[in-house]
């Protein structure tokens, strides 16, 4: 790839990080996947270390890509956005990219909550609430472990009835339509029981969800914790 040199040109980490976001939206470097590293890069295109830093951080601040320590500069463009204007499950979010949701692993207890918790669900700590634990799969592979915990009354503690969409669930059920959500969205890497429920290995890039989500009372029902391979999501 060539810069324009010239004085009168745009700055060289901006010709730089306008290329590489370029490649990144046609598809060169996917979902997932770690660009050059900071010596590839000075090397292809002849600049220095600053010059590929800034260039980086441009891809940082405009979502295209997430620096992970020990692993490096990986893809976050073209994930499914998260619509909050109308706020809808993870089931139902594939379904409107036609991807068929299956539940592997399922289950729900009641809890005491911990004062994470108790603070996103605005509950006292160590109060009863739901803790709803699914790996949820497509063409029979796991892309997204979330742990769910809920604020409403007496939920039935039959896994089998949370199968399906959590939300469409709580509507049909409870009355109870989740109106907005405020989500953060993160890289991270898999360990423990997080890669063993994702089938991926031991630090496999990962992208981590936390949600708290509320009711047409603006009253939090939901905050849940999820991840989703970097590869598939």
């Amino acid at each position: 790839m060539t810069l324009d040199r010239s004085k009168a040109a745009v700055p060289l980490y901006l010709q730089i990080s306008d290329q590489i976001g370029k490649a990144i939206e046609s598809g060169e470097y996917t979902t997932g996947q770690i660009i050059p590293s900071e010596k590839q890069l000075q090397e292809k295109y002849s600049v220095s270390r600053m010059t590929v830093r800034l260039a980086i951080g441009e891809l940082v601040n405009k979502g295209y890509v997430e620096c992970m320590r020990g692993i490096g500069t990986v893809v976050t463009y073209g994930k499914i956005e998260e619509n909050l204007k109308r706020v809808i499950s993870f089931s139902q979010e594939m379904q409107l990219h036609g991807v068929t949701m299956q539940t592997s692993y399922c289950d729900i207890k009641a809890v005491n909550a911990s004062e994470k918790v108790a603070s996103n669900l605005n509950v006292k700590i160590n109060s009863t609430v739901y803790e709803l634990t699914r790996v949820r799969c497509a063409n029979n592979r796991p892309i997204v472990y979330s742990v769910t915990y809920l604020k409403i009354a007496d939920l039935p503690l039959d896994a089998s009835l949370y199968s399906d969409s959590l939300y469409q669930f709580l509507s049909d059920q409870y009355n109870v339509t989740i109106a907005r959500a405020g989500d953060q969205l993160e890289a991270t890497l898999a360990e423990g029981v997080i890669a063993k429920f994702l089938e991926v290995a031991q630090g496999f890039p990962t992208f981590k969800r936390t949600r708290v989500a509320y009711d047409q009372q603006d009253n939090e029902v939901e905050y849940s914790v999820c991840y989703y391979p970097g590869d598939k999501y």
